[in-house]
């Protein structure tokens, strides 16, 4: 009940702080962001076991409240403040399947940390973004709100089915592997060195120990457009019996030119000692133009999640020999700046050592308001 009250408070004192969803509002010696969003969309699924609608909020960009509060203090030349975020989604489009369409709405905590901001970078502590949370997911293509790499994020809890038998979730086949995304952490961020910035973090998800480190690259040039890049790595100790780590490794790189025409790619590859060796990859061709924004997308997951055998011997894992392909495309219409309406396909082809599973298809159309 204490996050409910939170949460909404900040969505009330944000929508009110000022006309027309102004973001910034100031206090006596305080400086402070209120922000959110409502993102809802129509999805269709076909699979195996049929066709089906569902009203859903898209989890590409999860509808949520926030604020960032911060004071200077000028002796010292420091900015230090506070930062809160939290989740709230009805329907979550990873989570709807044809047996369980309406989902209840509930808060969860995105961001809850203190921060410090100087000459010399940044330091954060508490609930929060891992210094590679992100670094997948670099995208000057205008549609990522509709083509994220994430893709199992919109119909994730639908499965894979080999006849008449049910076969594995989207989201145990396939995923981005963008690192460790929050957790409780100390962060450091470096000052920007011309176009590059550095991140160092450390801390602990669910007991399950985290480093990760990652830079990344934002220039542009006349004529050639804008070019942003990022890179990381992030070893977790996953505590069991035989305190195997899980080590990952990715990055992504967009490319906007001037003419309107731009190019993403994403790799990422997550490696144990116990079998798994899973890549991730994707590329991603658009263009942009006034308020219009089309890509189209092909990804690619190799055995996210294999057939491994545990302590006591059984085998375990939902796909043997996966490969996953994902065929797509997506639009955005951005008919002033807060408002995003959006559409997006999605081919999902599993091959597997262990099943002839039929496609599934998504499509989805929504908007997303900003305030």
């Amino acid at each position: 009940m204490k996050k409910q009250k939170l949460a909404l408070c900040i969505a009330v004192a944000g929508l009110a702080s000022a006309p027309a969803f102004a973001q910034e509002a100031e206090a006596p010696g305080l400086n402070v962001d209120f922000y959110g969003h409502i993102n809802m969309a129509i999805m269709h699924a076909d699979t195996g076991e049929g066709s089906e609608q569902y009203i859903v909020d898209n989890d590409y960009a999860s509808s949520r409240v926030g604020a960032r509060v911060s004071t200077d203090l000028k002796d010292i030349d420091l900015k230090v403040g506070a930062h809160v975020e939290f989740e709230y989604q009805h329907n979550p489009s990873n989570l709807v399947t044809p047996d369980d369409r309406s989902i209840k709405g509930e808060w969860s905590e995105r961001h809850v940390n203190l921060f410090a901001a100087g000459r010399y970078g940044k330091i954060s502590i508490g609930q929060g973004s891992g210094a590679g949370d992100g670094v997948t997911e670099s995208d000057l293509s205008g549609t990522k709100v509709a083509s994220f790499p994430d893709l199992a994020l919109v119909g994730g809890a639908l499965r894979f089915v080999d006849g008449s038998n049910i076969g594995p979730t989207l989201f145990t086949s396939v995923r981005s592997q963008d690192f460790e995304a929050r957790y409780d952490r100390l962060r450091y961020d470096t000052p920007a060195f011309g176009p590059v910035k550095f991140a160092l973090s450390q801390g602990y998800k669910e007991d399950q120990d985290i480093t990760e480190v990652a830079a990344t690259y934002n220039t542009e040039v006349d004529g050639l457009g804008r070019l942003s890049a990022a890179i990381g790595y992030s070893t977790k100790d996953e505590n069991d019996a035989g305190k195997r780590d899980l080590d990952t490794v990715g990055g992504s790189v967009s490319w906007l030119h001037d003419s309107g025409m731009n190019l993403t790619a994403v790799y990422s590859n997550a490696e144990n000692d116990s079998g798994r060796d899973s890549d991730f990859n994707m590329l991603k061709g658009g263009y942009r133009t006034g308020k219009h924004s089309f890509t189209v997308h092909r990804a690619e997951g190799k055995d996210f999640n294999p057939a491994t055998v545990d302590a006591g011997g059984a085998t375990v894992g939902a796909v043997e020999g996966s490969d996953v392909e994902i065929y797509g495309v997506a639009y955005v219409y951005q008919p002033v700046k807060r408002l995003d309406v959006f559409f997006a396909y999605n081919n999902f082809a599993l091959d597997a050592d262990n099943g002839d599973y039929d496609d599934v298809n998504i499509a989805m159309i929504g908007s997303r308001l900003k305030f």
